[in-house]
């Protein structure tokens, strides 16, 4: 059976998914690092679960316009840190936590998030925010990610 597949991949070359996969992480990687709406397509749909802040469903490419300076507005520390960027046949998964505080000058908090985007010709149609359990942040020492200085994670370029 082994040799059956070699050949098949011999004949037709590597499998389409993980190609497919790895576009998915670079479009992704490139989106997180300048947020640029091209990515996002004008009617997608952002469903953020409850427990997130923002709870609610939300439509169109200018989410992040309203979004951050709510976010900014309710809590005066918000940070995404993002710890991997997974891809899907489909799309990807962006998986981090959020740090963030509810007063200013106050502690610290953490918790858990998983984005969930389903991408279509290049382009973000739905995205999934899952926030977990609050708890208080252990450490700030190299957590913070500034979003101007957020590294490009692996591309195909």
């Amino acid at each position: 059976m082994t040799l059956v597949a070699r050949l098949l991949r011999y004949l037709f070359g590597p499998s389409k998914a993980p190609l497919l996969e790895d576009l998915h992480v670079r479009l992704l990687n490139d989106w997180i690092s300048t947020l640029d709406d091209s990515f996002i397509h004008p009617i997608c749909t952002w469903k953020l679960t409850e427990g997130h802040p923002w709870a609610g469903v939300y439509e169109g490419r200018h989410f992040y316009d309203y979004y951050w300076p709510a976010i900014s507005t309710t809590y005066p520390g918000w940070q995404e840190v993002i710890q991997e960027v997974i891809g899907t046949s489909i799309g990807g998964i962006v998986v981090g936590h959020y740090l963030f505080q509810s007063t200013t000058n106050g502690p610290w908090y953490t918790a858990p998030f998983t984005h969930f985007y389903h991408i279509a010709n290049h382009q973000a149609v739905t995205v999934r925010f899952f926030m977990g359990e609050i708890s208080p942040a252990s450490s700030l020492s190299g957590q913070v990610i500034n979003w101007s200085a957020l590294p490009v994670f692996y591309s195909l370029n």
